[in-house]
């Protein structure tokens, strides 16, 4: 009968020293650290005011003399009186080890449980066991062996354990980092520094630049010959400049009276309905500019539009002023056509002329604000012009995707910058469907 022993001896000691020490080093990154930061603000140290100047921007005076607009630009800054409350802030920053307790517990327990074994290993029996012999012919381990080898694995376990919970005891604790913080409580601006303003100023269409000039000194002068459109707007190198609602109706005027400069002379008899209200309208914007030099011309558009009235021309009648309702509109003008989404009657605006003095009902979309008083009507896919007369009976305002339903008067084709559309002035125009 063959008996199968199992021996068990203990390594070398500098083996056992060079096992432990990497064991340690080798699990002590199993010592995880959760961080936690938070801010805590400490009293108020003091309260004070701090000036500052920022950048600001410039300021323009509108001034018509036909026919020479003039412009004069003033820049500034802005300062501002800041009011700032200083505090104490505290930085704390917690580092924390949940494994460091039962890791250490667990090493001490373990290395002392070692030493408890090795020292009772010299209180046992040293002699080998003879009842075995292995086949280099040695007996086997004696229970001294046994029990040191025991200690041995015990404090292998023990050492590592150890220096999990010692390190993660090591590397947790907190800091506190204090700092002074500011928090701007009010401020309040003020211009200042004013002084004549400098650079390319341009005179803004609604297609782009119209002139553009260099300011000397603060102050530049447009004649209406150097202007290729009506202005609208005011820029100062790459910057928009706000004008007052006096500077901007004498821009507007002043771009009137040049578009009536440079309309080709016709008789006002000969006008189409949208020609003859839309030289009415640019008559009206160019009086701020021109004062009574505009009388007789104006005078002399009222007339043919009374003749035209007179006569019963639908389009000689202002536009909203002989209705009170969109109903009432529908009733006076009768109208015959309809353009809407996928109306047969939107061929019709293939030949605008021959539409000329009709009234058409009106449901589209609102798809551009072209002036203050025209703009573009998306009708399936089509598109043109309805004129909104400056003094009209209902209210409200129609922005762009708006939907609308209106009635109107067609007079012809209107071309504003480049583009070219009928047009079709509105007796009374409402947001439906």
């Amino acid at each position: 009968m063959t008996t199968l022993v199992l021996t068990l001896r203990a390594p070398p000691a500098g083996v056992q020293r060079a096992l432990a020490l990497g064991l340690a080093v080798a699990t002590a990154g199993c010592a995880p650290i959760d961080v936690t930061t938070r801010t805590e603000r400490g009293p108020l140290l003091r309260t004070y005011s701090r000036p500052q100047v920022v950048a600001g921007g410039a300021q323009v005076e509108v001034r018509a003399d036909w026919p020479t607009l003039k412009l004069t630009l003033v820049g500034f800054d802005t300062c501002r009186a800041e009011t700032v409350e200083e505090y104490a802030e505290e930085r704390i920053t917690e580092r924390t080890s949940r494994a460091a307790g039962p890791a250490l517990a667990t090493g001490i327990a373990n290395v002392l449980a070692a030493g408890v074994l090795y020292g009772v290993s010299f209180a046992v029996s040293s002699v080998p066991n003879v009842s075995y012999i292995n086949e280099a012919g040695h007996y086997g381990p004696s229970t001294q062996q046994y029990v040191q080898s025991s200690a041995l694995i015990t404090l292998l376990i023990g050492l590592p354990a150890l220096a999990v919970g010692a390190i993660g005891y090591l590397r947790s604790g907190v800091d506190v980092e204090t700092a002074k913080v500011e928090q701007v409580v009010s401020q309040k601006d003020a211009r200042c520094n004013d002084r004549p303003a400098a650079g390319p100023v341009t005179l803004v269409g609604p297609k782009g630049a119209v002139a553009v000039k260099a300011a000397v000194d603060g102050a530049v002068d447009f004649q209406a010959a150097e202007l290729t459109g009506a202005p609208e707007g005011i820029a100062l190198g790459e910057v928009e400049l706000a004008v007052d609602e006096e500077g901007q109706q004498r821009l507007w005027g002043f771009g009137a009276c040049v578009q009536l400069e440079r309309d080709a002379p016709k008789k006002l008899e000969m006008m189409g309905e949208g020609e003859l209200l839309a030289r009415a309208e640019r008559l009206r914007q160019c009086r701020v500019v021109r004062g009574e030099a505009m009388a007789e011309p104006i005078r002399a558009v009222d007339v043919e539009l009374s003749r035209r009235r007179e006569t019963g021309s639908p389009g000689a009648f202002a536009p909203g002023s002989n209705v009170a309702s969109f109903e009432e509109a529908v009733s006076a003008y009768a109208p015959k056509l309809k353009f809407a989404n996928g109306s047969t009657d939107l061929g019709r605006l293939d030949t605008p002329e021959a539409l000329d003095g009709q009234a058409v009902l009106l449901e589209g979309i609102v798809a551009e604000g072209m002036t203050s008083n025209i703009g573009v009507i998306q009708v399936g896919e089509r598109q043109l012009y309805l004129f909104i007369p400056p003094r009209r009976a209902w209210g409200g305002d129609f922005g762009n995707g708006t939907r609308i339903e209106a009635v109107a008067v067609m007079a012809g084709t209107q071309t504003v910058g480049e583009r070219t559309l009928p047009l079709a002035r509105a007796v009374w125009m409402r947001a439906a469907f």
